[in-house]
């Protein structure tokens, strides 16, 4: 019988368990999480209503994975962000509490109800920080095409990649486009 690569991967992809650290009790995660992970308390604010109050409460993003994306748009100077997958709006938090105060972002989503039942109330609290996001609703991949149309290619910065996984090779191919030379793409929940 053959042996390939895959075969070995599927073995030992069938014991890996990914957590969230808000998540989980593990204790290694728990302990990087606390070393590396610095929230601002309105993230923290808009995690635990979401949490408590969302049955799909595990789609919020994971601090760890906030934390790089923020720590990558400080480290490229990103001043405009793609969002892809707005859910309550805690990505799009993230982004425009790591970007400066020029700084623009587009977090677009399919449905906003989870944003204006959970996020709205938070975003409405700290209106220098919401000025910078432009919430569109509608299909991510018509946003972006419209984006491409009107002459956007090349003037992205940062694009995160967080919606409905059988578009994400769709979303990857636009955000190369809108993204500029030396622009990161950061995508979540990739198996």
């Amino acid at each position: 019988m053959a042996h390939s690569a895959k075969d070995d991967h599927t073995r030992y992809r069938q014991d890996v368990k990914i957590a969230k650290s808000y998540n989980t009790n593990d204790p290694v995660i728990q302990y990087c999480t606390n070393i590396s992970v610095k929230q601002d308390l309105i993230e923290e604010e808009l995690r635990e209503k979401t949490i408590r109050s969302h049955k799909d409460y595990i789609m919020v993003g994971a601090p760890e994975v906030l934390q790089m994306g923020k720590n990558m748009i400080k480290l490229i100077k990103a001043k405009r962000v793609l969002d892809i997958g707005t859910f309550t709006g805690s990505s799009a938090l993230a982004w425009a509490l790591a970007l400066p105060s020029d700084g623009q972002i587009i977090s677009m989503d399919i449905s906003h109800e989870s944003l204006d039942i959970i996020g709205k109330e938070i975003f409405e609290k700290i209106p220098d920080i919401a000025r910078k996001i432009d919430f569109r609703l509608g299909s991510a991949l018509e946003t972006l095409d419209v984006l491409i149309a009107s002459g956007q290619s090349g003037k992205w910065d940062f694009a995160f990649i967080d919606a409905d996984k059988e578009n994400y090779p769709n979303y990857y191919e636009r955000c190369v486009q809108l993204l500029r030379t030396g622009g990161v793409i950061l995508i979540d929940n990739v198996s």
